[in-house]
């Protein structure tokens, strides 16, 4: 048993020795060696092996820094939850790029992704926002538990999908433009009115109990609740 042990350890030691410090976060590097982007294992990373790699799993890997990020341009998920990463520009040149997951990072109050211009899914809640910029490509927006005050998601005309749970300086959002939308999150806001007559794909939307919903004719047989969901 300890023979097999020591084999165990000086192939780890080995293979560990082998990571060079290919990016500035040696974090970073550790995460990608670990997704196996090093097909060949020759302890680096080459083109052909970028090129390869359309999804990344990094969540809680102790990231402080994506630089290099920009090399892997076939990249079309990234999930970089629970990490510490303030700085995201790295991303800015992923053009195929449409789903981003970056929850839980201690990200500055303002995010400008509106760069990458086929995201069409963002998760991106407790973060500590009260502006974020996006592309109008953008179909799901989760963003609950910032500190949005008005939320003016009309300029995303294809948005399907709006969750702003737990924002609890919110009083406002515009979806008068949003005539794809068919889910709505909104609970434990400060919004006390809510105007979704021209939202009529709408299907199911959480809102609080004392919210006053401004309907059109077609929506006035619904009544004000928690939870409507429209079939």
């Amino acid at each position: 048993m300890k023979v097999i042990a020591l084999m165990i350890f000086a192939l780890t030691f080995l293979s560990c020795k082998n990571r060079k410090e290919i990016f500035a976060d040696q974090n970073f590097t550790n995460a990608l060696f670990d997704e196996g982007v090093d097909e060949n294992n020759n302890g680096t990373f080459e083109i052909e092996e970028y090129l390869k790699v359309t999804k990344l799993r990094l969540t809680n890997r102790r990231i402080s820094s994506i630089s290099g990020i920009e090399n892997f341009k076939n990249l079309e998920e990234l999930s970089i939850n629970e990490n510490f990463i303030q700085n995201f520009t790295a991303l800015d040149s992923l053009h195929k790029l449409h789903t981003l997951a970056i929850t839980l990072n201690p990200t500055k109050n303002k995010i400008d992704f509106s760069k990458i211009d086929n995201l069409e899914v963002l998760y991106a809640v407790r973060l500590n926002l009260n502006e974020i910029k996006l592309n109008d490509k953008i179909k799901s927006l989760s963003i609950g538990d910032n500190n949005f005050v008005d939320f003016d998601a009309s300029k995303y005309i294809n948005l399907e999908t709006l969750s702003l749970d737990g924002c609890k300086q919110l009083k406002k959002v515009d979806i008068s433009n949003n005539s794809k939308l068919t889910q709505l999150y909104l609970y434990q806001t400060a919004i006390s009115e809510l105007d979704i007559s021209n939202n009529n794909l709408l299907k199911i939307m959480y809102v609080e109990p004392n919210v006053r919903l401004i309907k059109n004719s077609v929506q006035k047989n619904r009544l004000p609740s928690q939870k409507i969901t429209q079939e």
